[in-house]
């Protein structure tokens, strides 16, 4: 039996139905990863119900204020978990059978879970592309500076020559051409493990095999732990998230006490809005952070936990 079973047989006024239904949803709000598939649907059933609520007796002038101010409060939280209860309502086909007919408007937002989720990652990857924008940037200035006071040698001028063409060809997601920018500064500098890795990552996102190029990547870089880091990133650059989570976790099998190492498996996970499983990722990857003296890696972390509303 569902909790608005449960209210409707007790014969309360729409007022006490109303802050019974609120307090049992935020009784239960924390405990969400737990909930299945029909306490979910319940879920989503009594806030449906409690907004139901809350219209009616607006116009009979009663004073809801004190708890208009829970629900907004209550709403704000699961708003931030949209991904998490369309997993658990059971999917997009799912909530797509429950929904109403017509569907019903914007801001009955658990109705359309599968738009705010797609919203929420699209927001993300927007905020990983700017990070990732000032870091080219950041590469551009040091080009500059090799270039006219460092003089490095060719070969690393032709390898950040590369990595930048293909950069600016991924973030506009042409990986045919940033595999060519790739293959271009391979030509020239055929053993350069970084340049041999983004080309394999390139060739999975292509279709391609890739495994010639991550053989002799690796056998040049004679380290395992940097080249699941190095390949991890560039997953998660290139948009494959699961594939950066695997790398992520082969890195910890190596050493479990990188802070970075952490921080990019919070990332990998993040990307994936498995937030339940970033959350201690990115907690890990501060504390070990702080011990280390790891400045950096401290405040990325502690921003990551701020922004999915976690605790650091």
């Amino acid at each position: 039996m569902s909790k608005l079973d449960y209210f409707q047989q007790k014969n309360l006024n729409p007022a006490d139905e109303l802050r019974e239904i609120l307090a049992s949803l935020e009784e239960r709000q924390p405990q969400l990863k737990s909930l299945n598939a029909e306490q979910t649907q319940s879920f989503l059933l009594d806030l449906n119900r409690l907004d139901t609520l809350f219209r009616e007796l607006e116009l009979t002038g009663l004073d809801l204020l004190p708890e208009q101010g829970r629900f907004q409060s209550l709403q704000s939280r699961l708003q931030q978990k949209a991904a998490l209860l369309l997993k658990l309502l059971g999917g997009p086909a799912t909530l797509s059978a429950l929904r109403p007919a017509p569907a019903p408007p914007a801001e009955k937002w658990w109705w359309h879970l599968d738009q705010l989720a797609a919203a929420q990652r699209q927001r993300l990857l927007r905020q990983v592309g700017l990070i990732v924008g000032a870091i080219v940037l950041f590469v551009g200035g040091l080009v500059v500076l090799f270039q006219t006071i460092l003089a490095p040698s060719p070969e690393v001028l032709v390898r950040l020559e590369a990595e930048n063409k293909a950069y600016e060809a991924i973030d506009n997601r042409q990986y045919q051409a940033a595999l060519a920018s790739v293959e271009e500064g391979l030509a020239k500098v055929p053993g350069d493990a970084e340049l041999l890795i983004l080309q394999g990552v390139l060739q999975e996102v292509l279709g391609e095999d890739a495994a010639a190029a991550f053989d002799q990547a690796r056998a040049l870089l004679n380290d395992s732990l940097d080249f699941y880091l190095t390949r991890s990133q560039l997953q998660l650059r290139v948009g494959q998230p699961v594939k950066a989570e695997a790398d992520a976790r082969a890195a910890l099998e190596l050493d479990q006490n990188s802070a970075k190492t952490w921080f990019l498996l919070g990332q990998t996970l993040e990307a994936q809005d498995k937030l339940a499983e970033a959350v201690p990722a990115y907690q890990k990857a501060s504390e070990l952070a702080v011990d280390s003296g790891d400045g950096e890696i401290v405040v990325m972390a502690r921003l990551a936990l701020g922004r999915i509303g976690a605790s650091p």
